[in-house]
């Protein structure tokens, strides 16, 4: 069996039991939506005939937030990376300083944020930066430092400048491991804009999903987790295409 059939085959098997276990069991439809009613529910909410309100301006809404924090995260966190890496100085003096603060758990810090930074669309990118800068920085820093010294001396042998080394020796070793910090940053920075959008109600899909969950719209509360959750492994999906392409 191929790794694509197993996975089919283990999600239909749970889509299966899921559906029977709350069928033909006596569990409350308020807790458990039968996959079915939830997949005619996406149906509808993506069509726009469902009950969810302002569907496509609440999703617009948290993919704006999700790439303008992203976008931070990836620029900044490779670029203070590399910092990290290319000088001992700087490595030395401020990385114990973000290991402290990316041992704090940042949803103590979001009021504060909402304090300084109002309710709108900005401290959620914040939060969403503060989330998933982190991970990309560490990775970042990593995997630089691991290059072989034998390559670049091996560069230097040939008559490779500087920048050349750099761009073709050292950022290709270095490629796998920027590449998950970058993956992982992704998916820190979702859980931090869904996250903020949950604790100040008022756009996104976090708003969506708090609103389902306060009326006990189960079936509508899943379907709109399920979109939710597409949305990371849609970009997880082209991160790993990237990775190929690149690392190959």
């Amino acid at each position: 069996m191929s790794p694509a059939l197993a996975r089919m085959a283990l999600v239909l098997g749970v889509l299966l039991v899921w559906e029977a276990f709350s069928r033909f069991t006596s569990v409350s439809p308020i807790l458990i939506a039968p996959p079915s009613e939830v997949l005619w529910q996406i149906v509808r909410i993506v069509s726009t005939h469902g009950s969810v309100p302002d569907f496509y301006s609440n999703l617009w809404v948290t993919l704006a937030e999700l790439l303008a924090a992203y976008a931070v995260t990836a620029s900044l966190g490779v670029l203070v990376g590399f910092l990290f890496a290319g000088s001992k100085l700087i490595g030395d003096a401020f990385e114990p300083v973000l290991l402290v603060l990316y041992a704090i758990p940042k949803i103590i810090l979001y009021p504060l944020i909402v304090l300084v930074l109002g309710i709108g669309m900005f401290p959620k990118i914040v939060f969403g930066v503060m989330v998933g800068i982190f991970v990309v920085i560490f990775n970042t820093a990593a995997g630089l430092r691991q290059v072989e010294p034998t390559y670049i001396s091996l560069a230097r042998s040939l008559g490779y400048g500087k920048w050349k080394i750099f761009f073709s020796v050292v950022i290709p070793a270095a490629a796998p491991t920027i590449l998950a910090g970058l993956r992982l940053g992704f998916g820190y920075t979702i859980l931090g804009i869904i996250t903020a959008e949950l604790l100040v109600v008022n756009a996104g899909l976090g708003f969506l999903i708090d609103w389902a969950s306060f009326n006990y719209y189960t079936p509508q509360l899943y379907a709109l987790i399920i979109i939710t959750l597409c949305i990371g492994v849609i970009g997880n999906g082209l991160f790993s295409v990237l990775e190929r392409r690149w690392v190959r």
